[in-house]
């Protein structure tokens, strides 16, 4: 249940769109990545900020809350985000997790498949 709660939240990072040249994620900082599993229909939220940290919060298929945060990397020149969450290192969902990064501008909605074959929902909205 955690890991697909970790991953459901690491699907969120599969995004991001050219505010700034040089900074592929500056239009999510302030703003919220809402993700849900297609395949247990979990959600979760996160919220990046420009030092490469981020906040996740998640919603099991069972209801119960759980909240961490990670660090997130680029690779790839840009074409891959990786999330690292912070978390007991045996712990499900504690080894990071990459994904192609993509574009998207507040407002989007897509779909995305992380290196883990686990397929999301994922929206940008604006504010926290």
């Amino acid at each position: 249940m955690r890991s697909s709660i970790i991953a459901l939240a690491c699907a969120g990072a599969f995004f991001a769109t050219a505010a700034y040249a040089d900074d592929p994620m500056a239009n999510t900082y302030g703003n919220t990545v809402t993700t849900k599993s297609e395949k247990t229909g979990a959600t979760g939220k996160l919220l990046f900020n420009q030092d490469g940290t981020y906040a996740a919060s998640a919603t099991g298929a069972d209801g119960k809350p759980v909240a961490y945060n990670g660090k997130w990397t680029l690779k790839d020149n840009g074409g891959t985000i990786c999330l690292a969450p912070e978390l007991p290192p045996n712990s499900p969902g504690a080894a990071p997790s990459c994904s192609p990064l993509q574009k998207h501008a507040v407002g989007d909605s897509w779909t995305v498949t992380n290196d883990q074959g686990e397929t999301f929902d994922v929206s940008l909205t604006a504010g926290h």
